[in-house]
């Protein structure tokens, strides 16, 4: 799907029961309530003559900094169940909600009662019937095989759901099941694994129940390599209406995962057409309406990245129509702090000139919490200057390795501080760098030096890739040679094991 694809993470398509729009979540993107390592939020594409159109970000209402994420709809469009909320007073939580389409917008999502839900892992993905009477739910418990398994939960005269019950072997393995979409007859069940022989990666399969235990179910089935690749497929949907199943691929997309649209099978017309015999649908969903968004008083601040301590300079914020200027050597406070009002999640583009220090520019969307992160005080978007001085060595924070490889643990997170450094380089265009890597001593030293300097290659090659020169990057690797906590514990071999860099030139 061409309009809705890109180099950001699409997964998770559910289209409403008119056919007129398409939900999906996506990760990475800027727009992102929680900007560029937010999990995923919702977003929608409207269908045009000439196909999807071009992606819209969903709203605050319905989004959240964390992972959000869609089960389904009613059968006449009015309610929209979510996975993760945010409630009326701006606190998210983990769980189940529903939000009603009132004129031109959604409302704020209501938390379903599901009896001892309890959720240990970070994700959580679902499905609902058609009829809203019974939930499939993707997540860790305390009778969790593996990761995360299946269960079912069922809705009962009082509104209340009830617990969530394990779909049992037959479907559930010591992997992880996600992403589960329950066709319109509540026999047929498609997911996603990591463990059943399949194509590579995680493969969509199709089970069907046999009885009304829910727990014994057929073997499951892969829905072959037309779909399924090497790399992860999630989120098989079958729409009211139309030609296409629409599922996520990570093979040969835009960037982490993407939007295909595959022609449904016999069989899977026929679920299509039980789908269409519940109740009519809801007119073609109108534009959603943006409310006014409220003014947030933002305090900042101008930090020596090396030990937190404010630094004078002049701050030029620009956002909106407007444009700011803060010397913050003009102000009386030792802290350095400032104030400035902004429409909320507002893009803000910040530059920042200090003597002695490389020149700073990031642009973040306006927020009552801080999303920089990069302050030690609560409540403080801070701007970290690193000294224009050879021999300045900095801590590439969050950037972890998979035990004895060269492989990111959190290739988002890793993307996200790396972002940093190569906005740090582009501008200052004379800057050149020294990446050098540590590691702990657990191992031949002389193996851990190659992996240091491993590591800090698959560091290189990620700026390389982002448009910084390579004659610009020294690197090398120093295995446990220089440790700066106890081999002795774990949070010392934890802070051992690090990338930094060393301003050169």
């Amino acid at each position: 799907m061409d309009s809705i694809s890109t180099r950001y993470d699409e997964q998770n398509p559910v289209v409403t029961p008119d056919g007129s729009r398409m939900y999906f979540v996506r990760a990475g993107h800027p727009r992102n309530e929680g900007g560029v390592i937010d999990l995923g939020d919702i977003w929608y594409s409207d269908k045009t003559e000439n196909g999807w159109s071009v992606a819209k970000h969903g709203g605050s209402t319905i989004n959240h900094t964390g992972l959000n994420g869609i089960l389904g709809f009613s059968a006449d469009g009015e309610r929209i169940y979510l996975l993760n909320y945010k409630d009326g007073e701006g606190n998210v939580h983990s769980g189940v909600a529903v939000a009603e389409w009132v004129r031109d917008h959604w409302s704020v999502p209501q938390p379903l009662n599901i009896r001892y839900f309890a959720n240990n892992s970070e994700r959580l993905s679902g499905t609902i019937s058609p009829d809203e009477k019974v939930m499939i739910l993707s997540y860790e418990s305390f009778d969790t095989f593996g990761n995360e398994d299946l269960y079912v939960t069922f809705k009962g005269s009082d509104d209340t759901w009830s617990q969530p019950k394990n779909l049992g072997v037959d479907v559930n393995t010591m992997g992880d099941e996600w992403a589960p979409f329950l066709a319109a007859d509540l026999k047929t069940l498609y997911f996603s694994s990591n463990i059943f022989v399949g194509e590579g990666g995680r493969d969509i399969f199709v089970s069907q129940r046999k009885d009304n235990s829910w727990t014994d179910w057929t073997d499951p089935v892969n829905l072959g390599p037309e779909i399924n690749t090497p790399g992860t497929e999630l989120g098989y949907f079958i729409p009211r209406n139309g030609e296409l199943a629409y599922f996520s691929s990570s093979h040969n997309s835009k960037g982490l995962g993407d939007i295909f649209g595959f022609p449904l099978n016999e069989t899977e017309k026929m679920l299509q057409e039980m789908l269409a015999k519940t109740e009519s649908p809801l007119a073609k969903v109108t534009e959603p309406k943006i409310p006014e968004k409220p003014v947030v008083v933002m305090t900042m601040q101008v930090l020596d990245i090396r030990n937190n301590q404010p630094i004078n300079g002049i701050v030029k914020l620009n956002f909106g129509e407007k444009e700011v200027e803060v010397n913050t050597t003009d102000l009386d406070s030792p802290a350095k702090k400032f104030l400035v009002t902004i429409e909320q999640g507002l893009e803000v583009n910040v530059e920042i000139l200090a003597e002695g220090y490389l020149k700073y520019k990031e642009t973040f969307l306006a927020s009552a919490t801080p999303q920089n992160g990069d302050s030690d005080v609560k409540g403080v978007e801070g701007f970290k200057l690193t000294p224009r001085e050879v021999g300045t060595k900095i801590k590439i924070e969050n950037v972890l390795f998979h035990e004895g490889t060269s492989s990111f643990v959190h290739p988002k997170i890793a993307a996200a501080q790396l972002e940093k450094l190569i906005a740090l380089m582009k501008n200052n265009p004379d800057l050149e760098i020294r990446l050098e890597g540590h590691t702990d001593n657990r191992g031949n030293p002389k193996l851990l030096k190659a992996l240091s300097l491993d590591r800090v290659d698959a560091v290189k090659d990620y700026l390389v890739e982002n448009g910084i020169t390579g004659k610009r990057i020294e690197t090398e690797g120093f295995g446990s040679e220089k440790p700066i906590g106890q081999n002795s514990d774990f949070s010392g071999r934890e802070l051992n094991r690090r990338v930094e860099f060393v301003i050169i030139k």
